[in-house]
C-alpha cells in the first residue's frame, strides 16, 4: 500500500513538473501586445483601430502607427482603411506606417464605433512590447479640432479575440512626437475634451509644434514654437528685408537725380537752391 501511494505522489509530481516546464515554454515562445494580447513567435494577428461618439464628421486627418521591428513584422498588404475615402498612406517605414486623407464632400461618420485603419502583424520574438498611435491632425468641416471622440483597438489571432475595445497606446518618444506634433492633442485615454471621464486632470503626450499667432496688426504670424518657449519669427524677417530694400531704392533715386542735375548743370545743394530761390 505504502509503495503505491509513493508511486502515485511521484507520478503527481512529474505531472506538476512537466505542466510546469511547459509553461514556462509556451510563456518563453510568446509576445505579449500592449499588456493585453499573449501571441505565439511565428503567428499573425490583426491590430484595428476604431472611433467612436465622434461629435462632428471628420473631413481631414494625418496620423501614424508605430510598431517594433524587433518583435513585429508588419503586412503592408492587409493595411486597410474601412470608413475613410482617398486615404493615402505608406506602410514601408522603418517601425511605422503613416496615412492621411481629406475629403471636403463626404466627411467621415464616426459617431458609432467604426474601423478607422486595420494591419496584420507577424510575431517575430518573444518579450513585451506595444503598438502606438499618434494623430496629428484631425478635424472637421470647419478645419476644427474634434472634442469629442474616443479610440480603442481590438486584437484578434487565427479568429479569436485576444483584447477587445482597449485604449490604445499614445507614441510618447520626443523622436516621434516633436518631429509629427501638430494642432491635434493626444490625449492617453484616447478621448477628447467633451467626453472624457477626467475633466480635471486630462493627460496628454504633447512635443514640439508650430502655432499660429496673431499680431496686434491683424497680421498673421507663423512661429516655430519649442517647448521652452523659443522661436523664430518668419514675419520679422521679412519685414526688417523690406525695410532694407526700401532703404536701397531710396538711395537709388537720389543718387540717379544727384547725377541727372550734374548732368544738366544744376547746382546740386540744396541748402544753395533754397537760399537762391528767396
Amino acid at each position: 500500500m505504502l509503495k503505491k501511494m509513493k508511486t502515485a505522489i511521484a507520478c503527481c509530481a512529474a505531472l506538476t513538473m512537466l505542466a510546469s516546464v511547459s509553461a514556462t515554454a509556451s510563456a518563453a515562445d510568446e509576445a505579449t501586445i500592449n499588456d493585453q494580447a499573449k501571441v505565439a513567435v511565428g503567428d499573425t494577428f490583426t491590430y484595428s483601430m476604431y472611433i467612436s461618439d465622434a461629435n462632428k464628421g471628420i473631413m481631414g486627418m494625418q496620423a501614424y502607427v508605430f510598431y517594433d521591428t524587433d518583435y513585429l513584422e508588419i503586412d503592408t498588404d492587409s493595411i486597410s482603411f474601412e470608413t475613410l475615402n482617398g486615404v493615402i498612406y505608406n506602410g514601408k517605414l522603418d517601425g511605422y506606417m503613416t496615412f492621411n486623407f481629406s475629403d471636403i464632400s463626404n466627411y467621415a461618420d464616426f459617431s458609432s464605433r467604426s474601423q478607422l485603419t486595420s494591419m496584420n502583424f507577424k510575431v517575430k520574438k518573444a518579450g513585451n512590447t506595444n503598438i502606438r498611435y499618434f494623430i496629428k491632425e484631425m478635424y472637421d468641416s470647419d478645419m476644427e479640432n474634434l472634442t469629442a471622440y474616443t479610440f480603442t483597438y481590438d486584437i484578434t489571432c487565427n479568429g479569436e479575440a485576444l483584447a477587445t475595445n482597449q485604449t490604445p497606446v499614445v507614441e510618447s518618444s520626443d523622436k516621434y512626437i516633436n518631429t509629427y506634433q501638430g494642432h491635434f492633442i493626444n490625449y492617453i485615454d484616447g478621448k477628447g475634451d467633451d467626453n472624457t471621464d477626467q475633466k480635471n486632470d486630462h493627460k496628454s503626450i504633447i512635443g514640439e509644434r508650430t502655432t499660429v499667432v496673431p499680431q496686434n496688426n491683424g497680421a498673421t504670424q507663423y512661429v516655430e514654437v519649442t517647448q521652452n518657449g523659443s522661436g523664430t519669427s518668419v514675419t520679422t524677417i521679412v519685414i526688417i528685408c523690406g525695410v532694407v530694400l526700401l532703404a536701397g531704392a531710396i538711395v537709388g533715386v537720389l543718387y540717379y537725380r544727384n547725377k541727372e542735375n550734374k548732368k544738366n548743370g544744376l547746382n546740386t545743394d540744396t541748402v544753395n537752391i533754397d537760399n537762391e530761390n528767396k
